[in-house]
């Protein structure tokens, strides 16, 4: 088969071929599509996963595999929700993609040993790539290899420090595996999603393997709001970027702080100048520390709000804005910031 070098892609985040993304739920065209038609949630192999139409194929459930449409051909995979639960997994994504193609059948014995046949090649196509990797001399890690069920397209993730020049390669995949070939640059977040397996600091599988549709960038902006610990292990996931779970409180956090001065602001008190080292949003109190002194004083929301209106607040001092967070932040090539440990 042919192939055309322009249609590969090498987008970052990428979870699957569609590349059309719908900002929220909120999307009339969502709505619409939604909203006039039977929709499921479809889990792939590497945990991907997308929504599709289900009108024509009834008595889907759960657990069932399915043969759906994919962008150049047919795929399959498990579903996850079905119906009013698949809708409200839509609305709730932060980026829901766009809904555009349809469940085909429920998978048969014959598409299930396509499937299995498919699977179990996959491992041979990571090693002939690596192999070809290493002829072209090339600076990336192949992670996975998925074939499309009727074996029309054959996807290749891989991760690499910057942009890859792979046309030679790709080329010489075309001609070993006479397919279509597209490789896939992955982000660091995407290659943990797709391996799995880990356990979370909460207990619970990664939020990337278990939930997530999308990823969103996080910064060390959601950390401190949060009054979090600059403890590299506790702010780094497995990927070794920071945890997407910074960002579930982050609103709430950043809501109730508006009515907080910023932290290691001055406070002119009676005992004299204190620094806020703490507040408790949940709790409503803050707490002071007196360098001179040494010591600490709990105050509610009531009596340093005196203060705020008595003009009695002054800003941080430069060192103490400096040394806030005292980590070294540099970005990957996907923007993505990651702490660098200090040694």
């Amino acid at each position: 088969m042919g192939y055309n070098i322009n249609e590969y892609s090498t987008e970052a985040h990428t979870t699957n071929g569609q590349q059309d993304e719908i900002e929220g739920g909120g999307s009339p065209n969502v709505e619409d599509i939604i909203s006039n038609n039977e929709i499921i949630e479809v889990l792939f192999k590497g945990n991907r996963r997308s929504f599709f139409i289900s009108n024509d194929v009834s008595g889907i459930q759960p657990d069932d595999k399915v043969v759906v449409e994919s962008e150049n051909g047919i795929d399959l995979g498990l579903t996850t929700y079905v119906g009013a639960s698949a809708k409200a997994r839509i609305r709730c994504c932060q980026k829901a993609r766009l809904i555009k193609h349809n469940v085909l059948r429920i998978a048969t014995d014959e598409d299930l040993e396509r499937y299995f046949m498919n699977t179990a090649e996959e491992p041979t196509v990571v090693r002939k790539a690596r192999e070809l990797i290493c002829q072209f001399d090339l600076d990336m890690k192949v992670t996975e290899s998925e074939w499309q069920l009727d074996r029309q397209r054959l996807t290749i993730f891989f991760t690499a420090p910057q942009r890859i020049d792979f046309r030679d390669l790709v080329k010489e995949l075309a001609r070993t595996f006479k397919t279509r070939i597209e490789l896939r640059q992955i982000s660091t977040r995407e290659e943990t999603k797709r391996i799995g397996g880990g356990i979370g600091a909460c207990g619970l599988n990664l939020c990337c393997t278990s939930f997530l549709s999308d990823f969103n960038h996080i910064t060390l902006e959601h950390a401190r709001l949060q009054q979090l610990s600059n403890n590299v292990a506790k702010l780094s996931g497995y990927c070794g970027r920071l945890k997407c779970c910074l960002l579930y409180e982050y609103e709430t956090y950043a809501e109730a702080s508006k009515d907080y001065p910023q932290l290691h602001s001055r406070i002119l008190t009676e005992e004299g100048t204190a620094k806020l080292i703490k507040t408790d949003i949940f709790k409503h109190t803050s707490t002071l520390y007196y360098p001179e002194s040494g010591k600490y004083k709990t105050l509610t929301y009531e009596e340093l709000s005196k203060y705020m209106n008595e003009s009695k607040v002054l800003p941080p001092e430069r060192e103490d804005l400096e040394a806030m967070f005292g980590v070294q932040v540099r970005r990957d090539t996907n923007g993505e910031e990651y702490i660098v440990e200090e040694h």
